[in-house]
């Protein structure tokens, strides 16, 4: 029996990369607390990197979108990131990063 794990890639969208870069701004220089972005950041990026072994580790939720793709939904503070997964690319996609408070669906 082969134990070995598959290993999943991760990518962010375009509008991740942004969306990650809009709240990095804000929370440091319109709260000016550029701690909280940092550690806001180092939880991201450690959640996301969880999802390289265990793809399928946070939730389903409610929306799909025009390709009928099935979002995952983690929750960090109050943010929530969505992503994707292709089964057929061992790929994982990081689609969105909002303000939980935001309605994201």
């Amino acid at each position: 029996m082969d134990s070995k794990k598959e290993i999943y890639e991760i990518e962010f969208t375009e509008d991740a990369r942004d969306e990650i870069r809009e709240i990095y701004e804000y929370i440091s220089k319109n709260l000016v607390n550029k701690e909280a972005a940092k550690r806001l950041m180092r939880k991201m990026r450690n959640s996301v990197m969880d999802l390289a072994e265990s793809p399928r580790l946070y939730a389903k939720i409610e929306k799909k979108d025009r390709m009928k793709k099935e979002f995952r939904r983690i929750v960090v503070d109050n943010y929530i990131i969505l992503y994707t997964i292709d089964e057929n690319k061992k790929t994982v996609y990081i689609s969105h990063m909002y303000y939980g408070k935001r309605n994201y669906l």
